[in-house]
């Protein structure tokens, strides 16, 4: 199997692999850091591709979901440790949660206060993985973690008309644009949209109020301008 089919192997049962590279952990699923990973020869290392291609797999049912650590791993192995569940979870963090009604919990603490607000303003959207994380600073070094979302983390406060497009202020302290042919509501009327960067988004009150206006009389569509956009229902 190709590095890159186990790469999805793993990702395709909620493994994911990093790799600490000049203060940031990567993730080779991702083409430009598997660039990065190939050229600073951390993939060469036969140790490193044996706990990815024997180990890992082997004990795989056994694992929890989350992010693996191959490097460390192997380091240990090479000082004459044998590989076992309990050495893959010593170099293993959890997927941060977030739930039906965006609580944030971490090994079933709930995550709140000022670790909240810094998570917040952390957090990112990945194209290739359609994961969201967050990536800060600690400890002289980039940590990231990814999140694993019974519904989108990401809150839009308000939305702004600017220069005739709409824009999102997003609880990441962020802006980006609406995709206009993206607005939905649920069964329990939360209203939500795609953004161009941040994926799906769930409207806070004051903007799920501005959208709610902004319907027509039938209330299938979005009316901004001139123009009509869908707005569908969903379960």
């Amino acid at each position: 199997m190709t590095l890159e089919h186990r790469l999805e192997w793993f990702f395709e049962r909620k493994l994911i692999m990093f790799f600490l590279w000049k203060e940031h952990y990567l993730n080779p699923l991702i083409p430009e850091e598997l660039t990065k990973l190939k050229s600073s020869g951390l993939l060469d290392d036969k140790c490193v591709r044996q706990v990815m291609d024997e180990f890992l797999p082997e004990f795989e049912a056994k694992l929890p979901s989350g992010m693996y650590f191959p490097v460390p791993i192997s380091r240990t192995i090479k000082q004459g440790k044998a590989f076992t569940t309990e050495l893959a979870i010593k170099f293993h963090y959890n997927f941060i949660q977030v739930d039906e009604n965006q609580k944030w919990s971490l090994r079933n603490k709930n995550i709140s206060g000022k670790v909240l607000s810094l998570f917040e303003s952390n957090l990112s959207f990945e194209n290739k993985t359609g994961l969201y994380f967050i990536e800060y600073m600690s400890d002289n070094r980039w940590d990231k973690c990814y999140l694993e979302c019974a519904i989108t983390p990401m809150l839009a406060l308000a939305i702004d008309n600017v220069q005739e497009e709409l824009k999102l202020q997003l609880n990441n302290q962020q802006t980006d644009s609406i995709d206009l042919n993206s607005f939905r509501i649920d069964s329990r009327e939360r209203c939500f949209v795609h953004s161009q960067n941040h994926g799906e988004v769930l409207l806070a009150e004051t903007p799920r109020f501005w959208l709610l206006e902004h319907l027509n009389e039938s209330g299938s569509q979005l009316v901004f301008g001139k123009n009509l956009f869908p707005f569908s229902n969903s379960a």
